[in-house]
């Protein structure tokens, strides 16, 4: 096409008897039945969203999988709309639609006095381009009627900047007229006509939809229109914000760079939007990098939800992580981020030659002041017709805290990833353990569902390990562990962290009963190894306890990451179905 940037110059497409006359060679139009107008039952107004079928081009037939690899959009943290009107004349609000017209205009286009035009703009084919009245730079004929709809995607929103303006004005811009919509409405009573010369502000979408209607009268002088360019942006908010978008990202102030080594509270409210019922809120850590936690207590900092149900605080190396929240009937839900000034360990002391007094030798971080956050928001609908895109995040069961959809995946505890330099054992900074790396452990207090959509013509699971410190749950364990490990199972020896897989045991074991909880220092029943379970819906539980001495004496343990594979009916059965089960 043209290197990402699309001129969609509208041309005028006459329709008589329900037949298009097609364009000339090369320019683009939209059939009519590519637009439908939908009612908001709420309200009783109408609005322009596209249908399934895609945008189409004359002698262009692959248009809307044409990939534009030079298109960009900047990450923007402005939420202002820029002017509104071209004209102080300009009072009268945009003409609301009847039924009774809309019926007139789709079913009966040979009647109307206006010769349609314009398209249905994909900004996941073509993130930037140009719209155009017909013809321009050149005058525009009379009696056109042109609707672009910009969709932008989730995630995304439309700016829009007028190169060049020229409409004929009238007064309260009555004859022809430009509107735009940042609500994405036709019937938005905020916008006003504009004509004239003065070339208007910028646009920018309230969500990720951009409406952009331009009519000429039947009959009088005309001029030489209007040149605009559309570009998408990446939503990006940050702390003190409020937002109704249906997926952004959320970022500390700084990033990419680390937020500041301070004492603060970042906090985003996500504004539910009455006229799409929200369910779920879906969080996809790009990055969370906080304070770890001491001993399973998230004491220093913390990532919090505020919504229906307890949600586990967070802290500590969550990169990858994700969480799905119910927020059913809720108006708001409000993300916050608490930091604490992270401060030094004394490393090796000496007398004071002055005063006799012993003092550090000096003084050194046992965490690195890396702390960042970005997150992807997804606000999921209770309905997903609202998803005009059709990029819905799919809904998590009723009780899920994550949700995996695929055949193969992985699963791993929160804060797995989380390390230290331990400084503690440094009263003269020689120690061989001093400033050495430590496991900073999994979370205490929780319990949680991680689930896994069951595939059509898969019937059971199987959980293996990643790797040799791929699963320390009970037990003393260091960094870089290499001594013998020994996994517990069943009711009687995992009472304080565990999992629990439904029904399960490890292939090649000889044991009639099978069992649902598994601790240690590895994975498996009275063999090591991964562990296989036909019991559905698939889930894992996780279940921690308050602290890290009172059931056992846990020490480094770093948790879980296990990669489960989802086994085909047509497989063979990994053991006996005939078999007992055993808690």
């Amino acid at each position: 096409m043209f290197g990402g940037a699309v001129l969609l110059a509208a041309v005028c497409v006459a329709f008589t008897q329900g037949e298009a006359n097609p364009p000339g060679p090369g320019e683009p139009y939209l059939r009519q039945e590519s637009i439908s107008i939908l009612k908001r039952r709420e309200q009783k107004e109408f609005y322009y969203l596209p249908s399934q079928e895609s945008v189409f081009t004359h002698n262009v037939l692959d248009f809307a999988s044409t990939s534009h690899p030079g298109t960009s959009a900047q990450p923007s943290k402005e939420t202002t709309n820029g002017p509104t009107s071209t004209d102080t004349t300009n009072t009268l609000p945009p003409a609301t639609t009847s039924t009774d017209q809309l019926a007139t205009t789709l079913d009966a286009q040979s009647s109307t006095p206006y010769t349609n035009c314009g398209a249905v703009v994909n900004g996941e084919v073509a993130g930037e381009g140009v719209i155009a009245t017909p013809g321009y730079p050149e005058q525009y004929a009379n009696g056109l009627y042109c609707v672009w709809t910009i969709l932008a995607g989730k995630g995304k929103r439309v700016r829009l900047n007028f190169e060049d303006f020229e409409v004929t004005r009238t007064p309260g811009c009555s004859g022809d007229y430009l509107f735009v919509s940042p609500t994405g409405l036709s019937n938005d009573t905020s916008a006003r006509h504009m004509c004239g010369t003065d070339t208007p502000g910028e646009f920018v979408s309230e969500k990720d939809v951009l409406y952009v209607e331009f009519r000429s009268s039947p009959d009088g002088d005309t001029c030489r229109g209007f040149s605009a360019r559309y570009t998408l942006e990446e939503v990006v908010v940050t702390c003190g914000d409020t937002i109704s978008f249906l997926e952004f990202d959320f970022e500390n102030p700084e990033y990419p760079a680390p937020t500041r080594n301070l004492s603060s509270h970042c906090e985003l409210t996500i504004s539910h939007d009455c006229e799409i019922p929200i369910c779920q809120v879906r969080l996809d850590f790009h990055e969370l990098e906080l304070q770890p936690p001491e001993y399973g207590n998230c004491d220093s900092d913390q990532f919090m939800v505020r919504a229906n149900e307890p949600v586990p605080i967070l802290c500590g190396s969550n990169n990858g992580q994700h969480l799905y929240v119910d927020v059913a009937g809720r108006a708001s839900t409000s993300l916050h981020v608490l930091t604490s000034e992270i401060f030094p360990k004394p490393v090796g002391h000496m007398d004071d030659p002055v005063t006799g007094n012993t003092i550090p030798r000096e003084w050194r971080y046992e965490v690195e002041d890396n702390r960042r956050w970005k997150v992807r928001v997804n606000q999921i609908p209770c309905d997903c017709t609202y998803d005009h895109l059709k990029t819905s995040t799919p809904r998590a069961p009723t009780g899920c805290l994550q949700y995996h959809v695929g055949i193969r995946e992985t699963i791993k505890s929160l804060n797995f990833e989380g390390t230290k330099l331990d400084y503690n054992p440094c009263w003269n900074g020689t120690e061989l353990d001093c400033g050495r790396r430590v496991w900073t452990g999994h979370l205490n207090n929780l319990d949680y569902h991680v689930c896994v959509r069951g595939a059509e013509g898969y019937c059971g699971i199987m959980y293996s390990p990643t790797g040799p410190e791929s699963f320390f749950l009970t037990g003393q364990t260091s960094f870089n562990y290499s001594g013998e490990t020994a996994n517990l199972f069943g009711t009687k020896d995992c009472q304080a962290d565990y999992i629990v897989v439904a029904k399960s045991r490890t292939p090649g074991d000889n044991d009639p009963w099978s069992h649902d909880r598994f601790c240690g220092q590895d994975i498996g029943n009275y063999v090591k190894g991964p562990i296989v379970s036909y019991s559905t819906p698939f889930y894992m539980q996780v279940k921690t306890d308050a602290d890290e001495f009172s059931r056992s004496i846990d020490i480094e343990n770093r948790g879980f990451e296990l990669e489960y594979t989802q086994l085909p009916c047509s497989g063979p059965y990994l053991f006996n179905t005939d078999q007992k089960y055993r808690g």
